[in-house]
């Protein structure tokens, strides 16, 4: 069956990898292979490139080409880069798919269609094009969307589509669109204060912003739950979604990226419509960090 052994290896802990910035807001290639090395190192078996943490729809073709290709070198197959191609326009989309593959990535993503065409049919005939365009195995991303078990298993039935990044928590309507998909799907959580809660469900892993910064914490959850210590994977998930309810009062994502800056790799503001951080911001929110205690500073 095309594909199986791919979906079956996926698993554990992939990291939606920021884009860093230099001061001039161009894509720092230096310090994406750092965060990458770093993120390998602390348990990351994998990375989802230029997705939305990595403000793909805020860089250029050639800039999101740059970061799939330095992901791809620096990974050098340590983990699995799964290339995430989204975009408004479908021949965009399976045009960067064709270079991703050209580049080295393992897998390509993409999102349903943005602002035009977002229909069910829409979306058949944006993933059959950019699903179409490489032979390398395709991944959904279901993100806030509504899973409808009778209808969405068509998607499965397109080329080389085996996988689903669900950043959503209905997962019962997963488990039950599957009973209807006849082959093995790679399923990636995308909720990272859910991570436990994805696997109880069959989900084999996550994809998540908050693994850049919290590898080592996804690392041993994923080995506490496979080992069957679920009690040990629920105390260690309780204890990063504390850093994740912090992040998300922030409408700014720049604040996401400033936690990089805390545990010692400055990645940069995110770009506009996002607005960088003061000075003052960001030492009143490492503050709030310093007072959670689970992290480790490092930005002295």
């Amino acid at each position: 069956m095309k594909f199986e052994t791919e979906a079956l290896q996926m698993c554990g802990p992939y990291s939606a990898i920021f884009t860093p910035f230099d001061p001039d807001l161009a894509v720092d290639l230096v310090r994406l292979a750092e965060i990458t090395e770093y993120q390998i190192g602390q348990g990351i078996l994998g990375f989802f490139v230029t997705g939305s943490t990595g403000e793909g729809l805020l860089l250029t073709y050639e800039e999101r080409l740059s970061v799939i290709r330095q992901v791809v070198q620096t990974a050098h197959n340590r983990a699995t880069v799964i290339a995430h191609v989204g975009h408004p326009s479908t021949q965009f989309a399976a045009n960067l798919a064709r270079d991703a593959a050209d580049a080295g990535a393992d897998w390509i993503a993409s999102v349903a269609p943005i602002y035009h065409g977002t229909t069910f049919d829409g979306a058949m005939r944006h993933y059959g094009e950019i699903s179409s365009a490489t032979d390398l195995p395709f991944m959904i991303y279901s993100l806030g969307g509504v899973i409808e078990p009778h209808r969405d298993p068509a998607f499965f039935e397109l080329p080389n589509i085996c996988g689903l990044k669900y950043t959503g928590g209905n997962f019962y309507s997963v488990q039950q669109m599957l009973r209807f998909v006849d082959r093995p799907i790679a399923l990636m959580s995308g909720f990272d204060e859910q991570f436990v809660a994805g696997q109880s469900f069959g989900f084999q892993g996550g994809i998540g912003t908050t693994f850049n910064f919290a590898a080592q914490f996804y690392s041993q959850i994923y080995q506490s739950y496979q080992t069957g210590d679920i009690t040990k994977a629920a105390r260690i998930q309780a204890d990063i979604n504390r850093v994740t309810e912090l992040m998300v009062r922030y409408e700014n994502w720049s604040y996401r990226k400033a936690i990089m800056r805390y545990i010692g790799f400055d990645c940069g503001p995110c770009r506009a419509p996002y607005a960088p951080l003061t000075e003052s911001e960001y030492q009143t929110f490492a503050g709030a960090l310093d007072q959670l205690g689970v992290l480790t500073r490092a930005d002295g």
